[in-house]
């Protein structure tokens, strides 16, 4: 990795600096509806075999989180009935760790040729984008998992389909100046070049 970003390449240097900002250091504001325009948009750009546009994104903010926080509490209850009332305190809460939460899913096709596994790596792809647009627009974001994400009772909840499936919770916020700056490893310890062997030309 250079000991420098390429500043002369702006974009470049945007994604060499990303790095996800802890929940709980981001703060108010959150994304308003320019800054989510903007992300969803970058999230459009991302590799779409077939032209299917998977993408869905349902943004939760103010009041919402704490309803969000209900149905992520009664998942839990459905999951694991015997959870104490601490524990589901706890996932009640979660949503209101960041100023907006963003749930992304993909509406998949079964029927359609291009793979269920392509289809949901084309919504992954532009996640990531809309991480990256929210990255550099000054915002703050982490891309979080949850045991909710395949109960199909949270998934009914938040409006989804029964054939999209939950990608992530995407908390957003403005990032709290302490942030951190995680050390990256070298680029050259997961990259290869091959070479063919034998008669192949």
């Amino acid at each position: 990795m250079p000991d420098t970003l390429p500043a002369h390449r702006p974009a470049l240097a945007a994604l060499l600096a990303r790095a996800s900002v802890p929940a709980r250091l981001l703060l108010d504001p959150g994304p308003d509806d320019a800054a989510i325009d903007l992300a969803v948009a970058a999230a459009l750009r991302a590799p779409d075999h077939g032209g299917l546009r998977p993408w869905r994104f349902v943004v939760i903010r103010g009041a919402a989180r704490a309803a969000l926080g209900e149905v992520l509490a009664q998942s839990l209850s459905r999951r694991a009935p015997d959870s104490s009332p601490d524990r589901l305190a706890m996932e009640r809460a979660k949503p209101l760790r960041a100023p907006v939460v963003i749930v992304a899913g993909a509406a998949l096709r079964p029927e359609h040729p291009v793979p269920v596994w392509e289809q949901e790596a084309c919504a992954a792809a532009g996640v990531m984008n809309l991480m990256n647009a929210l990255d550099a627009q000054g915002l703050g974001a982490i891309w979080l998992s949850s045991a909710a994400l395949r109960d199909d009772g949270a998934k009914a909840a938040l409006g989804f389909a029964a054939t999209d499936v939950l990608l992530g919770w995407i908390y957003a916020g403005t990032p709290a100046a302490e942030r951190p700056r995680p050390a990256r490893p070298g680029p050259e310890a997961f990259w290869r070049e091959w070479h063919a062997r034998g008669g192949l030309a």
